[in-house]
């Protein structure tokens, strides 16, 4: 169901007012902010559309179906997963008999269910710093929608928290939508650069250097539609190069060039 236009306005309104709380906020305001607003938007937005979607298992499992499909590309039955910024944790239940153990993590549960849930899953509540699990205790690492609701001055600490979570060799693929198609979040409807939850949108290249800064060995682009990675594709120096190209075009006609780079799948090796 599609919010309302009464429903988008208030939407905007409160997650613009909690964005700017996490925007002021120090760095260890943040540690106990993200859980509390995030808590509080899923309370005073009853028609956000991931509310909805919690609550209506057919619509999740579409949505979750692609996801699901990209990552079992990656991985092998006797990896450990982990999924980051999971929400109700969906995507790491449906990767779970796939793999020896599917761990989610997120900084509130207000949205995971409290039964159905396999055996080999786990769900923990952290600050969005530190991760609950021990170093290279990680095959395969998944976020998806999760980096662009960090502050920006917290990015790199996330990253060198997957990074120290992932075995030698292991691998992070992360999914943020392109800053150049942006805004994505309900900002979108209401003004040109992101104002609510999304506090900083990335590019493939910006965010291929934020990995490699944070200690991964590699980083490279990852096609895919519907969850079907595409074999031949284009290298990171092409989509740098394409990023490049458009984000020197007039701002009237950069977003409608970009429109389709509406998601940067970028995967680092540690």
């Amino acid at each position: 169901m599609k919010q309302t236009p009464d429903e988008l306005r208030e939407h905007f309104e409160i997650e613009r007012e909690l964005a700017d709380r996490l925007r002021s906020a120090s760095k260890e305001e943040r540690r106990r902010l993200y859980g509390v607003v995030y808590e509080e938007r899923s309370r005073r937005i009853p028609h956000h559309p991931l509310v909805r979607a919690a609550a209506d298992a057919e619509t999740r499992a579409r949505d979750v179906a692609p996801q699901v499909r990209l990552i079992r590309r990656f991985v092998r039955s006797t990896d450990a997963f982990l999924e980051l910024g999971a929400g109700d944790a969906a995507v790491a239940v449906g990767v779970a008999p796939f793999v020896a153990r599917a761990t989610a993590v997120d900084v509130t549960d207000a949205l995971v269910p409290g039964e159905g849930l396999p055996p080999n899953f786990e769900f923990h509540v952290f600050d969005g710093f530190e991760l609950p699990l021990a170093d290279g205790s990680v095959d395969f690492a998944y976020s998806n929608d999760v980096v662009e609701h960090l502050h920006p001055d917290d990015v790199r600490d996330h990253l060198r928290a997957v990074h120290r979570a992932l075995r030698p060799g292991g691998r992070y693929l992360c999914v943020t939508p392109n800053r150049l198609s942006g805004p994505h979040d309900v900002s979108r409807h209401f003004a040109t650069t992101p104002q609510g939850f999304h506090l900083c949108e990335y590019t493939a290249g910006e965010l291929a250097d934020a990995l490699r800064a944070a200690g991964f060995r590699s980083a490279g682009t990852v096609t895919s539609v519907s969850g079907y990675a595409a074999d031949r594709i284009p290298g990171l120096a092409a989509a740098r190069a394409l990023e490049r190209g458009i984000e020197a075009l007039p701002p009237r006609f950069r977003r409608p060039a970009a429109r389709w780079l509406a998601a940067v799948k970028v995967v680092g090796r540690a």
